[in-house]
């Protein structure tokens, strides 16, 4: 929302027979001593409480005056609806320079309306060219500044610098001074440099400039709900990505989020708000580009709640034509050319000035049976490119690294089993390979193993802050061939066998378990020469010490034992009598 610069007057008139007119207040489009592109920038001089006029749309005032450095204007005239507006582009004013201007007459029908004096506003001139990206990376002076003002400022101040220490007084969080729509100072009355030209508003307490070292380095952050930033000079189509993360876990009452103001940008993947504009975006847990695109020239405001900001970058507007890509998993070689593992895509038609957004799987195997990775414990598996204008299709590449397995023999991710129900608590969507887990409700053959060694990798899922999934395997009848594999972590455990040693062809079953919070996430079955714990159950051990006394137990129904249980339980997915 932009502030306006009031200045107030009265000026009425009589002309003939027509009733009395009242200008009332004069505003200005810009707030008193701000700052605007000399370029794009445009200046609107309207009378919002003009009286005695019937028809404004039909009504017309017309103005004279000048700008500081001489150049003049007179004869602009425009009706009391839509107001007179200056075009800076039309002035040649200089870049980074201080001007005024100055309306000396307001005319209706020839008739002298101004005020004795007339009216001005100061402002400012930016930079020859917009700004089109931010870093927030506070640099040694600015941050000297901060801190010997936060140091000498012994108590709480909405005018200075202060000091939070956090984390047993080990890391410094530097309050910024309460911002009203205006630029972040210095103690000595600058800008602050890494901040420059974007406007704030937040009270005190509310925003700070990081740490000067730690993982608190290097951005700014919103802490807490309800404070506001504005990015100067956007153009309609213009794309701003901002690389956030989430202060802390939000909720409804702390919500942790972007979103700009009156639907003035979107997010093609954000949320809708109560306006049924997908105009904000929710943060992640980990760093992220959050993409909006400027649907009305201008200043634009976004506001942030307990959001940490590192970049801001802009990317101009461009024209949105259809472009076909592809998106493919490959490995590089050290030396080597790309070997391409799998399409992920196939060919797509897109438009240009999008994001195209793909999920990924944890695991890829060659047809030599050996295993490769991209993502880790706690990534989204999502990869997101953006489509520019260009000659031709384009191919996206997710990049692979070459893991130490080798000799797959099976591979699958669990919603691609036959007959399988997807996850859909929790984080299954979000924390997943490929962005699904799921379960079978019946007994499910996975496949038949060659004689032969082999051990079972697989990544099980499980929302519980307290996991207790156990997902079972068999390799035969009975509990004696049952194989466990059990969720140590909230959302992601990666469990492997003991070694399974077969001398005729064997169905590995996946048994039915697991539910909407809980299931199997990818699975895979490697050829292995390692020995075996125990030779003739290469499921059991024999102590538990060998495992540790603290492991979470379960019995054989999957349910948590707690530590005075006696019998035959399963630890780390292995069988151990107690």
């Amino acid at each position: 929302m932009k502030k306006f610069f009031t200045l107030a007057f009265l000026a009425t008139f009589c002309l003939g027979a027509m009733a009395q007119i009242e200008l009332g207040n004069i505003k200005f489009s810009l707030g008193e001593g701000k700052k605007i592109n000399p370029v794009t920038g445009k200046i609107v001089v309207t009378f919002p409480d003009v009286k005695g006029v019937d028809d404004p749309t039909a009504t017309t005032f017309v103005l004279e005056g000048n700008f500081s450095d001489g150049t003049g204007f007179d004869g602009v005239e425009a009706t009391f609806a839509d107001g007179v507006t200056f075009d800076l582009g039309e002035y040649e004013l200089q870049p980074s320079t201080d001007y005024t201007l100055s309306i000396t007459s307001v005319k209706v029908d020839g008739v002298e309306l101004a005020a004795e004096g007339g009216y001005q506003l100061n402002f400012k001139t930016r930079g020859a060219e917009r700004k089109m990206s931010w870093t927030f990376k506070i640099d040694e002076e600015s941050a000297a500044q901060i801190i010997a003002e936060a140091a000498a400022n012994t108590e709480e101040s909405t005018d200075h610098y202060i000091d939070i220490l956090k984390n047993g007084a080990t890391t410094h969080r530097y309050y910024v001074p309460a911002r009203n729509y205006e630029e972040i100072m210095l103690p000595d009355g600058t800008a602050l440099p890494m901040t420059e030209d974007l406007l704030f508003k937040f009270g005190n307490k509310a925003f700070y400039v990081g740490d000067t070292q730690g993982s608190y380095k290097d951005l700014i952050a919103f802490n807490g709900k309800g404070q506001y930033m504005t990015i100067p000079d956007c153009q309609v189509g213009d794309v701003i990505t901002f690389y956030a993360n989430r202060a802390t876990k939000g909720n409804a009452s702390k919500p942790t989020h972007i979103q700009a103001v009156d639907g003035a940008a979107i997010s093609p993947d954000g949320l809708e708000s109560l306006n049924g504009v997908k105009d904000s975006v929710w943060l992640g847990s980990s760093y992220a580009n959050y993409k909006f695109e400027v649907q009305v020239a201008g200043d634009i405001t976004f506001m942030f709640g307990n959001c940490l900001l590192k970049t801001i970058e802009i990317e101009e507007a461009q024209e949105k034509l259809p472009r076909n890509y592809n998106v493919v998993a490959a490995y590089t070689p050290e030396g080597g050319e790309p070997v391409i593992l799998k399409e992920l895509v196939p060919k797509t038609e897109g438009t240009t000035g999008s994001t195209v957004k793909v999920n990924y799987p944890y695991w890829l195997t060659d047809a030599e049976g050996n295993v490769y990775t991209h993502g880790t414990k706690g990534s989204e598996f999502i990869e997101s490119f953006d489509l520019v204008n260009g000659e031709g299709d384009v191919t996206f590449t997710i990049n692979y690294s070459k893991t130490d397995y080798t000799g797959v023999v099976y591979l699958t991710e669990g919603e691609d089993i036959e007959g399988a129900v997807l996850c859909t608590n929790g984080n299954a969507a979000i924390r997943s390979s490929m962005g699904k887990s799921a379960y079978v409700a019946e007994d499910t053959k996975l496949v038949t193993l060659q004689p032969g060694s082999y051990k079972i990798r697989a990544v099980v899922f499980d929302a519980a802050k307290t996991p207790d999934y156990v997902c079972t395997l068999s390799k035969g009848e009975g509990e004696a061939n049952e194989i466990y594999l059990s969720a140590t972590a909230t959302n992601w455990t990666e469990a492997e066998s003991d070694l399974l040693t077969f001398t005729e062809a064997t169905d590995i079953t996946l048994k039915a378990g697991g539910g909407a919070d809980k299931g199997l996430d990818v699975i895979m079955i490697y050829a292995s020469e390692d020995a075996p714990e125990d030779p003739e159950d290469p499921t059991s051990i024999k102590s538990i010490e060998a495992i540790g006394a603290d492991t979470p137990a379960y019995n054989l129904a999957g349910q948590k034992v707690n530590k005075g249980f006696k019998g035959l339980v399963i630890m780390n997915g292995k069988k151990v009598v107690k």
